[in-house]
């Protein structure tokens, strides 16, 4: 397999980090807030073969692993309640800032060394090993990478949770991040042998009566702004009530605003409590994560988001107007 490509300073951050993983033996592994396939494939994937190393691992997630991820391996070791223990490493995952995985610095701030992998641009140089690789489509390819320098032999098991991470965040290899690396990456993974056919089948094409009824009332809200430019997507926790509904029952639901001819960008507003989810996608180079950084998120140029506290009505003003300025 012919090596990726990088510069000189990730090469010295890859180098630096498989020092760190050879001279330590615990680790807390954490990744963002609503955690998607990329971020718990990877931990999942990281934390295998930590334990195949012999090293102690923590895996944590504040928020729930959605549904449509629980059939990964060893999916329930990962813990919703933060350890009171030392670690000689903390690996975040797709954390653009530390509190991008919630209230971590309890645990943070009794880890010797935090490193930061991630593959958005927006992503802060937090950590005293930072692997931010914008040009990746995922942090799962990232992570193979890294799984490469270090000669793993991956497993069934591993490759699958590598594959969840990479397909997803590639939107199926459709999204412009999607690249011949991250291709040959899915292509030896797939030599592993483990039921790619079943994970597509479980994550595209099998969908809860609570999801389903989420996407209709996300389509009835459907509008449009900026000329027929902006498709505006609209849940309330009313919306989520109603259908006995969680956040993660929206996830892609906003794919679907970019569907109408002439869009260039959507946005989607999901009610949480004292504050508004807000995610954004967008075609060539209109670069949404502009307006995401603007609100104190982040992202990739086409696919961004951010939390906004406020009201509904105040947040989609803000928001909006922002979105229109672009689009003009």
């Amino acid at each position: 397999m012919k090596k990726p490509m990088r510069t000189l300073d990730l090469e010295t951050e890859f180098k630096r980090l498989e020092e760190l993983i050879a001279g330590s033996q615990s680790f807390f592994l954490a990744g963002h807030l609503n955690p998607d396939g990329d971020t718990i494939g990877s931990m999942l994937a990281i934390a295998s073969v930590l334990r195949r190393l012999g090293k102690r691992v923590r895996l944590f997630s504040q928020d729930p692993v959605p549904e449509n991820l629980r059939f990964l391996p060893h999916v329930k070791s990962i813990r919703s309640s933060l350890p009171k223990s030392r670690f000689d490493a903390a690996i975040l995952l797709e954390c653009s800032t530390p509190a991008r995985g919630g209230n971590l610095e309890p645990v943070l701030r009794r880890c010797r060394t935090v490193v930061n992998i991630d593959h958005h641009k927006t992503s802060e140089s937090y950590g005293g090993i930072n692997i931010v690789e914008p040009h990746s489509s995922s942090t799962a390819e990232i992570v193979y990478r890294l799984f490469y320098n270090m000669n793993v032999n991956v497993g069934r098991r591993e490759a699958a949770c590598l594959y969840t991470g990479m397909v997803t965040d590639t939107g199926r290899f459709h999204f412009p991040a999607t690249s011949p690396r991250t291709l040959e990456a899915a292509s030896r993974l797939l030599e592993t042998g483990f039921k790619f056919s079943r994970i597509n089948d479980l994550l595209y094409a099998t969908k809860s009566c609570e999801s389903l009824k989420v996407l209709g009332r996300a389509l009835e809200s459907l509008e449009f702004a900026a000329a027929g430019k902006l498709a505006v997507l609209t849940l309330t926790l009313a919306d989520f009530k109603r259908y006995g509904a969680r956040s993660e029952h929206s996830e892609n639901v906003i794919n679907y605003g970019m569907m109408v001819p002439g869009v260039k960008a959507a946005v989607m507003f999901r009610e949480e409590e004292g504050r508004i989810s807000v995610t954004f996608r967008s075609r060539g180079h209109l670069d949404v994560s502009l307006v995401a950084k603007a609100f104190g998120g982040g992202g990739h140029r086409n696919a961004s988001g951010c939390r906004i506290k406020g009201s509904m009505e105040a947040v989609r003003g803000k928001v909006l107007s922002a979105l229109s300025r672009l689009l003009a």
